[in-house]
């Protein structure tokens, strides 16, 4: 009995530490939780909202207009080949240099055509003289009809000869037809040129003016009245210049059908390039004028955001917190693009930090484009 009564009185012992281990346990986990979440309520309430960069609309009057890729052609372009054979003793200019009209570009040794020309020049004489015999000889009826001509014929073949060789020799210095770019040389000093017909020596082109070849589609072109009222005069841009960086460029050639496979039309804009800054195969782009001009609200074009449903834009209401807002975008103008309804000159477009945001979430206007809008 007295072993029964030891053992239960142990069993009562370690039941009593086992409960009052488990109340310790929980009070404990309970204060940290408390503390936990008495740590965690300031840090909640005092997390800093979202900035975003906005900007207001701008109103501007612009003219609606047609974006177009055109392609820059030289205004005239020639290859230049040996018309004469011999060794090719002169170039006069420097690949990819700029060249001036008459500039000697390469000379081929003229002394066996300038030795064939003194030679032909002195048969020529000879035939001169002897055709002039002939004719005081049938004066005095001492020679044959047949004699004269032939002395005739004679003459005229040394001219012919003569003339042929003047033409030879100029043919040794090969001139620049026009000023303008030239390309690289396909011989070196010392190579024979002019043995075939592939002696092709370098390849020149205008490019003071240029010209400036694109395509526009018959709806466009109907639109815009090319075939009844065309405009003078497009806008080109180079592919990524700065807004305001375009050259005028007169229109001076419309095709005169439309390509029935591609629906469009060829046209051609002359540009007087006089920096030479474009070249020739360079891309390019070309705005025309669609329409009388209007006043429209403009946003930076990286503002506008787009979905299935359409084109929108995020804004800052007077809340500060984010909407999305639908609008209608028309042309672009350099980095700005045209919204034609949607939007009101009021209103707050949110320009950076666009990604880190949604519709509904409360946001903070940067400072810096808060000065800069007001």
């Amino acid at each position: 009995m007295a072993q029964k009564s030891r053992a239960h009185k142990t069993c009562a012992f370690r039941s009593r530490i086992a409960e009052r281990l488990a109340v310790a346990i929980c009070v404990a986990l309970g204060a940290a939780l408390a503390a936990c979440h008495d740590g965690n309520a300031p840090a909640a309430q005092t997390a800093p909202l979202p900035q975003v960069s906005v900007t207001r609309p701008q109103p501007r009057e612009v003219r609606e207009q047609l974006d177009l890729s055109g392609t820059v052609a030289p205004s005239a372009t020639v290859t230049l080949v040996a018309r004469v054979q011999g060794v090719l003793k002169e170039i006069g200019f420097r690949d990819g240099a700029y060249v001036k009209q008459g500039q000697v570009l390469f000379r081929i040794e003229p002394d066996a055509y300038r030795a064939q020309l003194v030679y032909d020049e002195a048969a020529l004489v000879n035939a001169d003289q002897e055709l002039t015999r002939q004719k005081e000889l049938t004066s005095d009826n001492a020679t044959s009809e047949s004699s004269l001509q032939k002395a005739q014929t004679t003459r005229d073949q040394a001219l012919a000869k003569r003339d042929m060789s003047r033409i030879n020799l100029g043919y040794t210095e090969i001139r620049a037809p026009f000023s303008g770019r030239i390309g690289a040389r396909s011989f070196d000093v010392g190579n024979l040129v002019g043995a075939s017909d592939s002696s092709k020596l370098a390849t020149l082109d205008r490019i003071q003016p240029v010209y400036v070849n694109f395509t526009l589609n018959e709806r466009d072109a109907n639109r815009i009245g090319l075939f009844t009222r065309p405009p003078r005069t497009v806008r080109v841009n180079v592919l990524g210049a700065p807004a305001g960086q375009g050259e005028d460029a007169a229109l001076e050639f419309v095709d005169t059908r439309v390509d029935p496979g591609s629906g469009a039309i060829r046209l051609r804009a002359d540009i007087a390039n006089p920096d030479a800054h474009l070249i020739p195969g360079m891309s390019v782009e070309v705005h025309i004028p669609a329409g009388a001009p209007q006043y429209a609200l403009l946003v930076p074009d990286t503002a506008l955001l787009r979905e299935q449903a359409g084109a929108f834009v995020l804004i800052v209401n007077g809340a500060n917190v984010i909407e999305k807002r639908a609008v209608v975008a028309g042309g672009q103008y350099g980095a700005l693009r045209a919204i034609t309804a949607g939007l009101d000159a009021n209103d707050q477009v949110v320009t950076g930090g666009a990604l880190a945001v949604a519709p509904g979430s409360k946001v903070q206007v940067a400072a810096a484009a808060a000065q800069g809008q007001s």
